[in-house]
């Protein structure tokens, strides 16, 4: 446009020589209207070239001849030299949407495989803006900070979420007692852990907001690893409690063998009104004798 408006400068310059050096109104006359006309084009081109509406919360960058000048705007009606242009850096609120059957796949402990349901809500720092901006070149259809986004943003979450998750093991979470494995809290053990990866990689260049996980899901050797477990401690469990019966069985029969019989049956007479006399004899018997008829 600011190229436009000095042609159509040129132009009014032309048609303005034109009027002063006229011989005849004839020639005067249409070189005026094309002076004017030329002239009121042109300044609205410059002033035109010279103001760019940036969206709501992002980032102007201006360049000067496609190269940027180091400033930045802020969002709305901004002016600029004619020369200048203003491009956008969305300093808005992004979201790293993974969440369900959109789960990142991860390597965890002892080679298995587990799928980590994950959200996470950042934005770009606009301090940064002119120097990622002028580091990534649009791509396609991609604007330069969606090219950001794929080359440097994405990739860091990825490697920070596999590098977390690399000691991860799920058969921790079985209890040890009952063999049940409930599903794991990730948000309580890895939310601080991820939200500091990411700012140790991309600190400078992007603010992480919040970050949230669900319940992971496991490939199904993971998964038949964990039932097995469980079965085992439950297995273990019903082994100790037979053994403990055993043992309990085993003090009462020791117990009964170590006391005196006829004490005993004397104990058993008193108590049901037996004649003592009945303890006495080879054969112990406090039994009823059934009557005949």
């Amino acid at each position: 446009m600011f190229v436009f408006g000095l042609l159509l400068a040129g132009v009014a310059v032309f048609a303005l020589l034109a009027v002063i050096f006229g011989k005849s109104d004839k020639v005067r006359r249409p070189a005026w209207a094309t002076f004017a006309v030329s002239l009121f084009l042109a300044v609205a081109s410059i002033v035109t070239a010279s103001i760019t509406v940036v969206p709501t919360r992002n980032v102007g960058i201006v360049t000067s001849w496609n190269k940027p000048t180091g400033r930045t705007t802020g969002a709305g009606l901004q002016w600029t030299l004619p020369w200048q242009g203003i491009d956008e850096w969305d300093a808005s609120g992004q979201t790293y949407a993974h969440l369900g059957d959109q789960c990142v796949w991860v390597t965890i402990a002892a080679q298995r495989r587990a799928c980590i349901p994950v959200q996470i809500e950042w934005s770009a720092q606009a301090e940064k803006a002119p120097e990622n901006w002028a580091a990534y070149r649009e791509v396609g259809d991609k604007s330069r900070f969606e090219v950001f986004v794929e080359r440097r943003v994405n990739p860091q979450i990825n490697g920070a979420m596999t590098s977390i998750f690399a000691s991860f093991d799920p058969l921790g979470a079985v209890d040890p007692t009952s063999g049940d494995a409930p599903a794991p809290d990730l948000n309580k053990t890895y939310k601080d852990t991820l939200i500091t990866a990411l700012n140790a990689e991309l600190g400078d260049e992007i603010v992480v907001k919040s970050v949230a996980f669900e319940s992971p899901r496991y490939d199904e050797p993971t998964t038949q690893a964990i039932a097995a477990y469980g079965q085992k401690i439950l297995e273990a469990r019903n082994l100790e409690i037979d053994k403990a019966n055993a043992k309990t069985r085993a003090e009462i029969t020791r117990t009964d063998a170590s006391v005196d019989q006829v004490a005993r049956c004397l104990q058993i007479a008193e108590k049901l009104g037996k004649e003592p006399g009945l303890c006495m004899g080879g054969t112990v018997s406090l039994t009823r004798p059934v009557q005949a008829g």
